[in-house]
């Protein structure tokens, strides 16, 4: 039988954690001689290595690093699914006009339709199938469809979309396997940071058995208390004072992606305005910083493109979060 994967021994944050850590190694070092007297291992190197593996613990990939590419993956991917359930009712479109209608029903559902339905629930592997038997299906009809008014571009740049939601497809499940990895190594690190400390505040209030001040300090319970009252934090993964956004651009007529347009949000804190410029794929990602903890704002935002009308927009975001965004953009005249 297989191990099975680590889990938190600690009943708090990852963020208490390495603040309980840090004050607790903080107290061992103020009282280092009256540990060494109890303990001979309790040295100074000790209580040094201690805060030294805080520190390397803190440092491991937290979740937002090591989300990040699962992250970005997911958006692309739901992207590229949105432009294919696009290509399909263009395709849909051409089965009619190539097919009398008793017999449209049956070639449509030959191209498809059951993994489209399926798909616009965002089920990857529906996906996948609407791809498969809509290609399938173009490659058995092309003379006729092309009779009836497909573009002979058509077949390739569906191919071409497929090929792309592939890759996102594959990006996202083997980063998310790699997140795995990464959070069993992050809650071991985490783990032995607790048993450490645990093992010297067990000791400590023994220590200080007949001084109850004292002992306070080396009790888990009461350091967290201290923590958590005087601290705020969101509950998204995302720290409880900034706002991320992913934005997809891309042109209203074609459903097609914006490399280079300019997304700026006119009013981050400070009234300063910020900007950030879309990728090959029509993707901004946006991080903005100096909320107050959980603050709820109306963000005021921009995007220019060349060749393209500018547009502005309104979003309603409570900091802690993170909001995905679809913005069309009309070709200039």
């Amino acid at each position: 039988m297989g191990t099975s994967r680590p889990i938190a021994k600690y009943h708090c944050t990852q963020a208490e954690l390495y603040a309980i850590c840090t004050i607790g190694w903080q107290s061992y070092n103020e009282n280092q001689p009256d540990f060494e007297a109890f303990k001979t291992t309790y040295t100074a190197a000790f209580g040094t290595a201690m805060v030294a593996a805080v520190e390397t613990a803190k440092n491991l990939p937290d979740f937002q690093a090591r989300n990040e590419d699962t992250e970005t993956a997911y958006i692309l991917m739901g992207q590229t699914a949105t432009l294919a359930l696009t290509k399909w009712r263009t395709l849909r479109s051409y089965i009619k006009s190539a097919f009398a209608p008793e017999l449209q029903k049956p070639n449509i559902e030959g191209a498809g339709e059951e993994h489209y339905t399926k798909a616009t629930t965002r089920n990857w592997a529906e996906t996948e199938l609407m791809f498969t038997s809509a290609l399938n299906y173009i490659t058995e009809n092309t003379a006729i469809l092309t009779a009836a008014g497909m573009p002979a571009t058509f077949p390739t740049s569906f191919s071409d979309l497929h090929t792309t939601f592939i890759s996102h497809y594959s990006t996202f499940t083997d980063s998310g396997q790699d997140e795995h990895e990464g959070t069993d190594a992050k809650v071991n690190s985490n783990n032995s940071l607790y048993d450490n400390l645990q093992k010297m505040f067990e000791d400590g209030q023994i220590i200080y058995e007949e001084n109850p001040a004292k002992r306070e300090r080396f009790i888990f319970a009461r350091v967290k208390e201290l923590i958590t009252n005087n601290s705020s934090a969101g509950g998204s993964g995302i720290p409880a004072t900034v706002v991320e956004l992913g934005v997809y651009v891309y042109d209203e007529e074609t459903n097609t992606p914006i490399e280079g347009a300019h997304f700026t949000i006119l009013n981050a804190p400070g009234g300063v305005a910020i900007s950030a410029t879309s990728n090959s794929e029509g993707i901004v990602l946006m991080r903005i910083l100096g909320f107050e903890p959980n603050e709820t704002v109306v963000l005021n935002g921009e995007i220019t493109a060349d060749g393209y009308e500018s547009g502005t927009g309104e979003l309603e975001a409570t900091a802690g979060n993170l909001y995905s965004i679809d913005a069309s953009m009309q070709p200039v005249v």
